[in-house]
C-alpha cells in the first residue's frame, strides 16, 4: 500500500489532506481513485494509519481515517551515519540504502581527502534533493521514521552532539586485523541507544582526523578483512546491526 509522510498540521482528527507533489503522485502516477486506501505517517510522532480517499484532485487529496497501522519496522538502535563527502551519486546511494536499512540520521561532512568539495552556494538545493531521496526510500521501505540529512564543515563538528556510542569505521583496524572489535562493540549496544558511526571518504581519513577521533574516545571498528568502498561500508554496518538486533532476537 502506498505510503506518504505528512506534516502534523495535515492530519486533523479523522482526516488527512495531501497537497502538492504528493497529491499529484496519487492522482497522476499511482492513478488512484476515490475509495482507494493509502498509508499516511505523521512525521512528528511516527503514527501511521490507513486512510480511504474521499476526494481527489491533482493538487488536493482528502482521505478519511480507517484504522491505525501497527508495525515494528524500526531498528531499535538510533544510528547516525556520518559520511565524509564522496561523489554525489555515491552519497545518494548511501542515503537510499541507509534509509532502507534503518538509519535515523545522516551527517555529511568535509574531510581532508574528500575528492569532491562541498559547494556552500548549492547547499540548500543539495540538502533538499537528499531529503527527497531519503523520503522516497523511507516510503518504499515502510519506515515510520523519516531520517534527517545535514552537512557539517569538518570532522570536528561531529563532536558536539551526545551519543551513547561513537565508532570510527577504520581501515587501519581492518589492515591490522582487529576484526573482533566489532563483535565487542555490538555487545555493548542496548535497545534505544544512540550510535554515531563515522565513515571516511574514498581516500580514507587523514592521520590527523583519525587521531582526533580516537583521542575523543571513538572506538575503532573494522567491518572485516576486505577494504570496502566508501559507499559500501555504511550499508554493510547497518546490515550487521539489523542481524544482531532484529534477526537474532
Amino acid at each position: 500500500m502506498q505510503r506518504y509522510f505528512i506534516e502534523q498540521n495535515e492530519w486533523t482528527k479523522q482526516t488527512v489532506t495531501l497537497t502538492g507533489e504528493q497529491a499529484k503522485h496519487i492522482a497522476k502516477v499511482m492513478r488512484m481513485r476515490e475509495g482507494d486506501n493509502v498509508v499516511c505517517v505523521n512525521k512528528e510522532d511516527q503514527l501511521a494509519g490507513v486512510f480511504r480517499i474521499q476526494s481527489l484532485a491533482e493538487q488536493h487529496v482528502i482521505a478519511e481515517f480507517e484504522e491505525e497501522l501497527l508495525s515494528d519496522v524500526e531498528l531499535g538502535i538510533h544510528v547516525t551515519i556520518a559520511q565524509a563527502d564522496i561523489k554525489g551519486d555515491k552519497f545518494e546511494y548511501v542515503l537510499q540504502k541507509g534509509t532502507e536499512l534503518g538509519a535515523s540520521r545522516f551527517h555529511g561532512f568535509s574531510a581532508k581527502h574528500s575528492v569532491v568539495k562541498w559547494d556552500h552556494k548549492k547547499e540548500d538545493k543539495k540538502l533538499s534533493r537528499y531529503q527527497k531521496i531519503v523520503q522516497e526510500a523511507a516510503e518504499q521501505s515502510e519506515r515510520l521514521v523519516l531520517p534527517s540529512v545535514m552537512h557539517f564543515p569538518n570532522v570536528n563538528s561531529l563532536l558536539n552532539d551526545a551519543y551513547d556510542h561513537r565508532w570510527i569505521i577504520s581501515e587501519v583496524a581492518a589492515r591490522d586485523g582487529k576484526h573482533d572489535a566489532l563483535h565487542g562493540a555490538m555487545q555493548q549496544l542496548q535497545h534505544g541507544d544512540r550510535l554515531l558511526a563515522v565513515f571516511g571518504p574514498e581516500g580514507g581519513f587523514s592521520v590527523e582526523e583519525h587521531e582526533r577521533l580516537v583521542k575523543e574516545g571513538f572506538q575503532q571498528v573494522s567491518l572485516g578483512p576486505r577494504i570496502l568502498r566508501a559507499e559500501t561500508a555504511s550499508p554493510a554496518l547497518l546490515s550487521m546491526i539489523s542481524y544482531q538486533f532484529e534477526l537474532m532476537r
